[in-house]
């Protein structure tokens, strides 16, 4: 999966968001704001075609004492609410 091109990550004052842009704006009518945890997801994806278990390894071994379980569930329901919006492709 890859972060769509038709989605760029911005920089604001309250912190990143992204936003559709081109054909992108039809479809999607808004921005997504970004914690800590999506700001590092997007832009993991941003440049590089990464699989679920990619990203996961990520964040399991950033953050090696956090529960596993915890991490995935959190993670897939962020990536799933991309892949709804179309901002990752898959």
């Amino acid at each position: 999966m890859k972060l769509n091109e038709n989605f760029l990550i911005h920089q604001s004052d309250n912190g990143e968001i992204l936003i559709p842009v081109g054909d992108e704006t039809k479809r999607f009518h808004g921005v997504v704001k970004l914690n800590t945890t999506g700001s590092e997801i997007v832009h993991l994806l941003e440049n590089n075609d990464l699989s679920l278990e990619d990203v996961l390894n990520h964040f399991y071994s950033e953050c090696p004492n956090d529960d596993r379980e915890e991490i995935k569930k959190g993670v897939s329901e962020f990536i799933n609410k991309l892949v709804e919006i179309n901002a990752i492709i898959l």
